[in-house]
């Protein structure tokens, strides 16, 4: 005779009750529904086959449409106890396995599963090449500064940076101490979210850029490129930028908010970073956190212009940019091309230039390309009046526009007087058509 086996023949374990109805094949939407069907499946393997005999059943699949019409027949309300009864055994198959995995790592304690480095639960472990496990933060931090494991000093790689994640590790982690991984990733979010809301901005030390114009900046020192992966894992993506102090301190008091558009991290940890200048600022106090400089800052913006002075201003605007574009134009075309592939085309005017917090976007375009010292540059940077700072461009123009005159007024008289092989061998040479200073 034949009969299905027993739930102890499958699984090993006994059931807590024996059913004596058969099984009510109705549609399973828990999740026991997958391993009553290999339970279902595995009876049908072990059910008795008939060769080469004319008894042998129609068919010995258990899973067909007349094996569970056959089971519909008998009492449905059994079927109940019998979910019960597999999920309590699914249940007890489930704890025996945990308890044998943990049984089996009971050598392991949790100071074994802490980053040497943080000395905290290791979040998104990596495993070097000489068999060491780091955060991975905490690994590329160090990896910033060298490239050797800070645990035995091995020779790393730059493919370190990039290397996966140890996943046996990780679910040893979630498996073996879920509260102290729990406790790690809440500790990351909120030190995240305590940098993002900080009232202290980094402060990327370089130049000096402004608002409106593009920024490309190559990254390679260990402190910026910390910035650099903070700013990219923030939601506003800024970070201050400000030029070197030469009276003492480390950078000067005016600067420009620059927000990354684009970014490009290289397997060795250096980033290509394409930002461009959101708004001006001045610095109200200064600190220090994980290697690099911070600030508190205070936006500018231009001072309103009066009503009876728009029209005075609109001239002069008018003034300065004509002889912005002149001037534009007799540049050298292979010069022009550069600037362009650098901090893009001159912007057009727009329509209420008046009424912006930094003032017409063309005036800020000429400041990487005029002849200015970094001093001049604060200076523009920190000046709220928009007709003054229109005034230093014309005279700046101005001022360009004779000195190129001198220039071309000088070389056609050396050319015409001078021999140019005596010139050249007496060691002198022309004097720049300005000054920077």
């Amino acid at each position: 005779e034949m009969a299905v086996p027993n739930t102890v023949d499958i699984l090993g374990v006994e059931p807590r009750y024996h059913l004596r109805s058969g099984y009510a094949g109705l549609q399973i939407k828990n999740k026991t529904e997958k391993r009553i069907s290999n339970f279902l499946e595995e009876s049908s393997g072990k059910l008795p086959r008939y060769k080469h005999d004319k008894r042998k059943p129609k068919t010995t699949n258990i899973c067909n449409n007349s094996f569970k019409n056959f089971w519909l027949d008998g009492n449905a309300d059994n079927y109940k106890i019998f979910q019960e009864t597999l999920d309590n055994v699914f249940k007890e198959v489930d704890d025996i396995k945990e308890d044998a995995l943990k049984a089996s790592w009971s050598c392991i304690s949790s100071t074994d599963l802490e980053c040497i480095l943080c000395s905290r639960c290791l979040l998104d472990p990596v495993t070097t090449g000489c068999g060491h496990t780091f955060c991975r933060g905490c690994l590329t931090r160090v990896l910033d500064h060298g490239l050797s494991c800070p645990l035995c000093m091995s020779s790393l790689t730059t493919g370190d940076y990039s290397r996966a994640s140890t996943e046996v590790l990780l679910q040893a982690i979630q498996f073996l101490v879920p509260q102290d991984y729990n406790e790690r990733m809440s500790i990351s979010i909120r030190e995240s979210l305590i940098l993002e809301r900080s009232s202290d901005i980094p402060v990327f030390i370089c130049t000096n850029a402004f608002p409106g114009v593009a920024c490309p900046l190559y990254v390679y020192e260990a402190r910026y490129r910390l910035i650099a992966r903070r700013c990219l894992q923030s939601s506003t993506k800024r970070f201050a930028m400000a030029g070197k102090d030469s009276n003492g301190d480390k950078f000067v008091q005016y600067g420009t908010i620059l927000e990354v558009k684009d970014a490009v991290n290289l397997e060795d940890g250096r980033f290509i970073l394409t930002t461009i200048g959101v708004r001006r600022f001045k610095v109200v106090s200064r600190n220090e956190q994980d290697g690099y400089d911070t600030a508190k800052i205070n936006y500018i913006k231009d001072n309103d212009v009066p009503a009876e002075k728009l029209q005075e201003l609109m001239l002069i605007h008018e003034k300065v940019y004509n002889k912005a574009s002149k001037w534009i134009k007799s540049l050298k075309p292979k010069a022009l091309r550069e600037v362009e592939r650098l901090i893009g085309k001159m912007p057009k005017v727009e329509k209420d230039w008046f009424t912006l917090p930094d003032g017409p976007a063309w005036a800020w375009w000429l400041m990487p390309i005029l002849p200015l010292s970094s001093q001049l540059q604060v200076g523009f940077l920190s000046t709220t009046s928009l007709e003054k700072r229109l005034r230093a461009i014309d005279k700046m123009l101005e001022h360009m526009k004779i000195r190129m005159k001198a220039l071309e007024r000088n070389t056609v008289a050396c050319s015409q007087e001078v021999d140019p092989s005596d010139y050249c061998e007496s060691g002198r040479s022309l004097e720049m058509p300005y000054t920077n200073n």
